[in-house]
């Protein structure tokens, strides 16, 4: 049975009476796609309903035609045929057992009826009241009244009965706070179904999509939407939506269904699904909730794709540079591709994780080195796989690590300054390894008469840049060269420079410097010159003979000892007595030594034994001490002096051991 023809210029108002039980046809023919709506019922019980676009019509329109089969009173209510949102045509049904003015037998006059448990219907402040007891005919009369049979009169004004809404009170009081009924009396039987109105709260708590933010689709793949609105117990809310489709007049096809209960609230969905999406489906998609007066809405973004891609370069350009001894170093790569890529880093060709356990992927697009070391150098690369569309990218970055400069020999420099004897060529070397390679400058601060000419090492305000000229001395020791080389040693370039003093005079404190753009490096050393035989000597000015002043002289260089002092040791039976014989206050210092110098006034046999000079290490604190045995012989006796030199000895506890000096 044709229903009607529904174009874009029809009015929708429409209205029309089917029996139960027939089979319906509603046609909807316009100049775009277009989509239906139908009474809820229908829904449920889809096996009833089908849609097909084989139908008579014009060239050059789109014509589809539903299909209702074994139609139920239930089924009463709007058919709309929607080409956009302000392009909609609808017509009314109303499907009843049998038509009650003809006959006497019928078996409900209401849509829906609750008889025996009420339906609960919300009151919102501030909007209508709608009582939905719809009925299966438009000439059905319906009396409207409370439990206590209290009627209302339908005035049209403050109560307005609407045979296709029900009772709609626009303004609803207090007095409507109570168990309503719609009663209707069809040949002396009355059919009644109820309602209890609650008050609504129009609270929202939550609106939700179940996507991210952004969403990236290839042309002619599904989209799905789900919208969930969480609302307090005696709260419904009233779910819409925003999409780009609307724009060109098509709609997409939404369903709303109830969410699982949570403790507290109710839960609405709305799923709003386009089978295979087009170029024109791009932009925002927007769930608008409602409730009452309040209203809250969420966003995602939706980007159609028309084929697969990778695009992918560095966050950083050129070289990248890290530092051996950092924390963690990041590469990272701005990626855009659709759909998500496989990801495989690699370091110098191998997976990077199978290189080093340090290197860890932070996120899909970066990897992360963790305490960079200088073997962290090298060429990473990022590799992007599509595999089922066979598209591969890959971009390499190389890493530098720069290394500070790190001067070999002060690792391994003695904690002793060497001593160099006056007048002689020295040459002192720094070996240096930095990234990038290191530039080596050469310093000398004079001592300045100090006795330790290093305590202010740090202090570099006397400090003098020596230049590469021949002789140049720099108010210091005449300078021979300054010399580099590059070498390879323990599989690195190293740099070793070389400083040549060519005639060594005055003591002070030479200091190389290695500098990159990381930092620097600098290595002292204490140049101490002296005139005194390994820094330690003990001399007499000539064999001792009896009856003749001998004098003995103990030298140490100024640089290196202080607190000198002469002691005899003479035994007599069992006992050894020490005899000091002098101390530093009556030394001679000079501009290399210490001299201190005891007299034996007309030697005799008794001032035979053993002549000590002790010292004090001005760097370990260690006392050091030179022994010379001296025996004067009496005039029967051959004049020979039997001198022996011992080691050096250091004190410890109360008693001395020997130690062996270098220097």
């Amino acid at each position: 049975m044709l229903i009607g023809i529904f174009q874009e210029s029809l009015d929708a108002s429409r209205l029309s009476i089917r029996w139960k039980g027939i089979k319906q046809h509603f046609f909807c023919i316009g100049e775009r796609r277009h989509d239906w709506t139908y009474p809820v019922l229908l829904n449920k019980e889809s096996s009833r309903l089908s849609i097909s676009n084989k139908c008579r019509s014009r060239s050059r329109t789109v014509c589809s035609r539903l299909t209702v089969r074994n139609a139920d009173p239930r089924d009463t209510g709007y058919y709309s045929c929607i080409i956009s949102r302000t392009l909609t045509t609808s017509v009314y049904i109303f499907v009843s057992d049998l038509l009650w003015f003809f006959f006497t037998d019928v078996n409900s006059p209401f849509v829906e009826t609750h008889s025996d448990i009420p339906d609960l219907i919300y009151m919102t402040e501030g909007e209508e009241l709608v009582i939905p007891c719809r009925v299966t005919s438009p000439n059905i009369t319906v009396t409207f009244k409370t439990y206590r049979n209290n009627v209302f009169t339908l005035d049209q004004k403050n109560i307005i009965w609407d045979n296709k809404r029900g009772i709609i009170i626009p303004k609803p009081t207090y007095v409507f706070n109570d168990l309503l009924s719609c009663e209707v009396t069809v040949n002396g039987i009355l059919h009644s179904t109820k309602y209890i109105p609650q008050k609504q709260s129009s609270k929202i708590h939550s609106v939700r999509l179940n996507v991210s933010d952004s969403i990236h689709l290839l042309r002619t793949e599904p989209l799905e939407i789900q919208c969930s609105v969480t609302t307090d117990l005696n709260a419904r809310a009233e779910i819409t939506w925003k999409y780009p489709q609307t724009n060109f007049g098509i709609i997409a096809l939404i369903k709303r269904i109830m969410g699982k209960s949570q403790p507290g609230v109710n839960v609405f969905n709305s799923i709003l699904t386009i089978k295979e999406v087009k170029k024109y489906d791009e932009g925002d998609y927007i769930c608008i909730a409602k409730n009452g007066p309040s209203t809250r809405s969420v966003k995602t973004t939706v980007r159609i794709h028309a084929k697969p891609f990778i695009n992918v370069k560095p966050r950083t350009s050129g070289v990248l540079e890290a530092v051996s001894g950092d924390k963690s170093f990041h590469i990272s790569m701005k990626v855009r591709a659709f759909p998500a890529p496989e990801v495989i880093w690699l370091k110098d060709g191998l997976p990077a994780s199978e290189r080093c356990t340090r290197y860890i992927g932070t996120d899909k697009y970066s990897i992360t080195i963790r305490d960079v070391s200088e073997e962290d150098a090298g060429k990473y690369t990022i590799v992007l796989q599509l595999k089922q569309w066979k598209l591969t990218k890959n971009f390499t970055v190389t890493l530098v690590v720069n290394v500070k400069p790190l001067i070999y020999e002060k690792s391994v420099s003695m904690q002793e300054p060497i001593l160099y004897p006056l007048g002689s060529k020295q040459s002192l070397t720094c070996t240096v390894y930095g990234v990038p390679p290191p530039t080596i400058t050469w310093h000398w601060r004079p001592c300045l008469h100090r006795a330790r000419c290093d305590i202010h090492s740090e202090n570099t305000r006397n400090s003098v840049l020596l230049i590469n000229v021949k002789n140049s001395s720099s108010f210091g020791n005449s300078i021979w060269s300054i010399t580099e080389r590059t070498q390879m040693i323990e599989e690195k370039n190293k740099i070793a420079g070389t400083l040549t003093i060519d005639n060594s005079r005055i003591s002070g404190v030479y200091t190389c410097v290695a500098t990159n753009k990381i930092g620097s490096e600098r290595r002292e050393i204490n140049y101490y010159v002296t005139d005194v035989p390994n820094g330690f000597h003990m001399f007499l000015n000539k064999e001792p003979t009896e009856g003749e002043d001998v004098a003995l002289t103990c030298s140490v260089n100024k640089f290196l000892y202080t607190d000198i002092s002469l002691i005899f040791n003479r035994t007599i039976g069992n006992r050894t007595i020490h005899h000091s014989i002098g101390k530093q206050r009556n030394s001679i210092i000079t501009e290399y030594s210490i001299n201190l110098t005891a007299v034996i006034k007309k030697a005799n046999p008794a001032d035979s034994g053993n002549y000590i000079c002790r010292a004090k290490n001005l760097y370990s604190g260690e006392i050091v001490q030179q022994k010379k045995e001296i025996t004067i012989y009496g005039e029967q006796s051959s004049k020979k002096t039997k001198v022996s030199r011992t080691k050096l000895k250091r004190r410890k506890a109360n008693h001395t051991t020997q130690r062996t000096v270098t220097h």
